[in-house]
């Protein structure tokens, strides 16, 4: 995975966390790589992995770094703190594959502050042959990739959960192969805010 992270990418783990601030949550935090590009408005970084190795590899990668990250176990339909506890929280390539995305965005809104940040970085079902292709394969992609669903309509989903998503973009093209292509990457507001 490093070489495929250096190769594909950093570069937008880097662009989607320089929109967070304040105090972070990571939701499916993986194995940290996105910790290495928390940005200096970051005060202070908890995050929830359900996957136990994951758990500690992210939490060396953090000792590594000089980060300090409260790592728990957790997963996004049931996130495991308090109401309006996050100015942001961040999403990287979890969206895919977590069991139930409303419940898991109605638990983001519930720990995010009224003025908080979805901070987003997904790749998401594309348009025309893209789309098409992704829903061909979704099923045995699926079993082959943990679960990951390529073709999920991340966007609306995301507008559904009562975010404004006008600071979102959809970055049709990158280096990542199909089917995990295009991507969606930005930040999004509560839409009653």
């Amino acid at each position: 995975m490093p070489l495929f992270d250096r190769t594909f990418y950093n570069r937008y783990r880097r662009e989607a966390m320089s929109h967070a601030v304040g105090r972070l949550l990571m939701v499916g935090v993986g194995p940290g790589t996105d910790l290495r590009f928390i940005p200096p408005a970051v005060t202070s970084v908890a995050a929830v992995e359900p996957v136990a190795a994951f758990r500690r590899m992210a939490a060396a990668l953090a000792r590594r770094h000089h980060i300090a990250v409260d790592v728990v176990d957790g997963v996004g339909e049931s996130i495991p703190f308090p109401d309006n506890s996050f100015d942001s929280v961040h999403i990287g390539l979890v969206l895919c594959s977590v069991d139930d995305v409303a419940a898991t965005l109605a638990e983001i809104r519930r720990v995010l502050v009224p003025a908080g940040r979805l901070v987003v970085l997904e790749h998401v079902r594309g348009d025309g042959t893209m789309g098409r292709f992704q829903d061909l394969i979704a099923m045995p992609w699926s079993r082959l990739a943990c679960g990951c669903e390529p073709n999920r309509r991340t966007i609306d989903a995301i507008a559904a959960a009562g975010f404004d998503t006008s600071g979102l973009r959809s970055i049709p093209r990158t280096l990542v192969p199909p089917p995990c292509t295009p991507h969606l990457q930005g930040f999004a507001t509560l839409a009653d805010e």
